[in-house]
């Protein structure tokens, strides 16, 4: 085999992978925030799969590489392109300079229709919001940006 040949067939196989990848039902998300800090946070789990009225859980990361504590409230919102659909999670980073902490946090989906496509935000109040990933109730493979609420406190719906 030429090395023509191989290149276009590494490249077919590729897109044969890639293919199969975006078909799979099956799909995770990170969700990062810094924001020219240095602390982060990170949550991470199932985009899909959710079920309307029952609990889900996801995995938090938080890391204090900064010199001074980080002592600030924040929470995980679920929300439309319209409105705030709830306080997913809420509670309080206090972790000393060069602390980090991982832990796994639970919420209930709302009712809904199966395939409800929402946004999850992670908020830190007075702090810029991380830009939202996409999850879903049901099955459904949605990898589709929205342009979702946009939030800046946790304050639960009105």
């Amino acid at each position: 085999m030429n090395r023509k040949s191989g290149i276009v067939l590494f490249a077919a196989s590729a897109v044969a992978l890639l293919a199969g990848a975006c078909a799979n039902s099956d799909a995770s998300f990170t969700l990062a925030w810094t924001y020219e800090t240095e602390r982060i946070a990170i949550v991470t789990g199932e985009a899909n799969k959710h079920v309307a009225g029952e609990e889900s859980s996801f995995n938090v990361e938080l890391n204090n590489l900064d010199s001074v504590a980080w002592r600030a409230p924040y929470c995980i919102l679920l929300v439309d392109e319209e409105r705030l659909i709830s306080v997913f999670y809420e509670d309080v980073i206090d972790l000393d300079p060069g602390e980090r902490s991982e832990f796994v946090v639970s919420g209930t989906f709302p009712e809904g229709p199966v395939g409800k496509r929402y946004g999850i935000r992670l908020v830190i109040p007075g702090e810029p919001p991380a830009s939202p990933s996409s999850v879903w109730s049901g099955t459904d493979d949605l990898h589709r940006r929205a342009d979702w609420l946009e939030v800046n406190d946790c304050l639960p719906p009105a």
